[in-house]
């Protein structure tokens, strides 16, 4: 589609494309419940917030209706959804002016009590949303507001844009909080290539003052992006503890070391102008590698502690394949606290942990169901779901707890592993996730026989993770939990009740994911399947 055209054209083009629901019913590989654009590019997901009149959840995202790729103008697509599971797509929120600019990433706040004056009685407090975002210009990047009265879905600029202006080029993705003991509000921005985090506040979303700088804290890469700043429930307090704690998050891009992007977070304390960190420790929120600019939502239900993620990385993201004319998608929707977690024996931290959040988990409807209880893992006992690889959803979920045996004969030259398999239904396809006896370390492997996969330099496939066991017996009997989330082509792993995740996108040649299967590479009873269940799921 040509740009060229005059703007209402454009803008129409654009709207009747967006709209065309057709597209993602057809397709044959994208996501059944992660958003998926309808076609073109998506990466970070922008202004999330839930309309408590509406009952409904709003997700906007960087957009690129005209290209599978990233590039300019960039806009802010729009869905929305009332389960989180299935998503409803609107036209682009928020425009740029010029085909060389782009609205970049920000946030949406409800100002309910009319401080920027934008709105009157004919709006309601519930609806009265008001966007901050990066406007990308060939010679500067400044943050500027829009609002909207029809509770999300237009949006009108405001004429005295920008409101923030610091004559930088690497100045963006501010995430706006309201700070109820002050009654400010409060940004945090990145000045990315200074490794800052700024924290300004306001009484009116317009009028901004610098209140403190967040710098080279933690892990630094290549640059910082998307900050921002929530409060999450401890889980698990001890004496003394709040019942809640502040995170600061922000994305690093390049420079993960798994190589490209990351989020990482800090735990500490907020007094409305400054936080401070309990520590200085670099800590992952994900330690897959499609998992980056996460943002959390504004006014979620019963001020629950939720967020979404792009499942993708920017080391390949522009190259994966997008038969369906579209490319990149968000992690599942996710639910965080705080919980002291053990790290080794000798240590515990106060940790991020996360889960899938659904409206309500009965949405998600069980087609088939296979079910396996304390059984032994050897290479001659194996076992897996046989469901009906006829029309599968690609859509799965697997809960399992296992047993490591402690004393077990194992010498440090064996290979004992046992390895879950993700099958397709149309080939010996499979991507796996395994465990290590003697390393006593999970990892991943997403070799298909994908062209893409098999030739792109920076998608990896295979690595490591670390995780402590849940327990650790006398005997040294350890066991682990683990929940996992496949959906096509992303696979979301979850362990020990979200202590530690891994989010990783995967390409089959053929087929959708249809079947699991466990499988042992040693005779030697070193591995206990206490409980696994594997669903077929569809929506």
């Amino acid at each position: 589609m040509s740009l060229t055209k005059d703007a209402s054209e454009d803008q129409e083009d654009i709207k009747s494309l967006t709209m065309n629901t057709s597209l993602v019913d057809s397709s044959i590989y994208r996501p059944l419940v992660h958003l998926t654009p309808p076609v073109g590019w998506m990466n970070d997901p922008n202004g999330l917030f839930y309309d408590s009149y509406e009952s409904t959840y709003h997700v906007y995202y960087q957009y690129n209706p005209n290209d599978t790729i990233w590039g300019l103008p960039l806009y802010w697509g729009h869905a929305t959804s009332d389960d989180l599971l299935t998503w409803d797509h609107h036209a682009p929120a928020i425009g740029p002016e010029n085909d060389d600019e782009g609205i970049y990433s920000g946030s949406i706040v409800i100002d309910y009590n009319n401080t920027s004056g934008f709105f009157d009685d004919s709006t309601r407090p519930e609806q009265r949303i008001v966007a901050i975002y990066t406007n990308n210009l060939p010679d500067v990047e400044t943050q500027d507001i829009a609002y909207s009265t029809d509770g999300g879905y237009t949006f009108e600029k405001y004429e005295n844009n920008p409101v923030i202006d610091v004559n930088s080029t690497q100045f963006r993705d501010p995430k706006v909080i309201w700070y109820e003991e002050t009654e400010q509000w409060v940004m945090t921005v990145a000045k990315s290539q200074e490794y800052k985090i700024q924290i300004y506040t306001s009484d009116n979303l317009k009028d901004w003052s610098l209140a403190s700088n967040f710098s080279t804290k933690g892990y630094v890469g290549y640059q910082y992006e998307c900050p921002g700043l929530f409060e999450a429930t401890i889980e698990n307090p001890k004496s003394g503890d709040p019942e809640k704690k502040w995170v600061m998050v922000l994305a690093i891009n390049p420079g993960s070391p798994l190589g490209g992007s990351i989020n990482e977070y800090f735990v500490g304390d907020f007094n409305g102008t400054e936080f401070i960190p309990d520590d200085d420790a670099t800590r992952f929120m994900d330690t897959g590698k499609d998992f980056y600019a996460f943002q959390a939502f504004f006014n979620a239900p019963e001020n629950r502690s939720i967020g979404v993620a792009w499942a993708s990385n920017w080391q390949y993201s522009n190259q994966v394949p997008d038969p369906d004319g579209y490319r990149s998608s968000m992690s599942s929707i996710r639910e965080y606290t705080l919980r002291y977690v053990s790290t080794n024996p000798e240590s515990e931290q106060l940790i991020l942990c996360q889960k899938p959040f659904f409206v309500n988990e009965t949405d998600l409807k069980v087609v088939e169901e296979y079910k396996v209880s304390n059984s032994s893992l050897t290479v001659d006992h194996t076992f897996g779901s046989s469901f009906a690889n006829s029309n599968t959803t690609g859509l799965l979920d697997f809960n399992m707890t296992f047993t490591v045996n402690g004393t077990t004969d194992v010498t440090q030259k064996d290979s004992v592993t046992f390895e879950l398999r993700i099958k397709s239904n149309q080939s010996d396809e499979a991507i796996a996730l395994g465990y290590d006896y003697n390393n006593e370390q999970f990892y991943i492997n997403r070799a298909t026989e994908s062209y893409f996969q098999r030739t792109n330099q920076f998608f990896q496939e295979r690595w490591s993770t670390y995780v402590q066991p849940l327990t650790i017996t006398e005997s040294g009997d350890k066991q682990y939990q683990l929940y996992g989330l496949v959906d096509n082509n992303i696979l979301e792993l979850y362990f020990n009740n979200g202590a530690f995740t891994s989010t990783n996108t995967f390409f089959l040649e053929k087929g959708k994911p249809s079947n699991v299967d466990i499988v042992a590479s040693s005779s030697k009873e070193a591995y206990t399947v206490d409980q696994l269940t594997v669903r077929r799921l569809t929506v």
